[in-house]
């Protein structure tokens, strides 16, 4: 895998996390899993960042 496609694949696994994030917000979710869910998005977000960081790098 190249690393655009990793950047691309980060970035959409970021996008899916945070609407798994906002749909769980809007169902009105337990706490736990509302905290858990922002976790991930702000995981795959920095992985995204870091990916599109070293990218510019090149």
């Amino acid at each position: 895998m190249t690393l655009e496609q990793s950047i691309d694949l980060a970035e959409l696994q970021a996008d899916m996390a945070f609407e798994a994030y906002l749909a769980a917000f809007d169902e009105e979710e337990h706490p736990e899993t509302l905290d858990s869910l922002e976790t991930e998005a702000l995981i795959a977000r920095s992985r995204y960042d870091d990916l599109r960081t070293q990218g510019m790098g090149h």
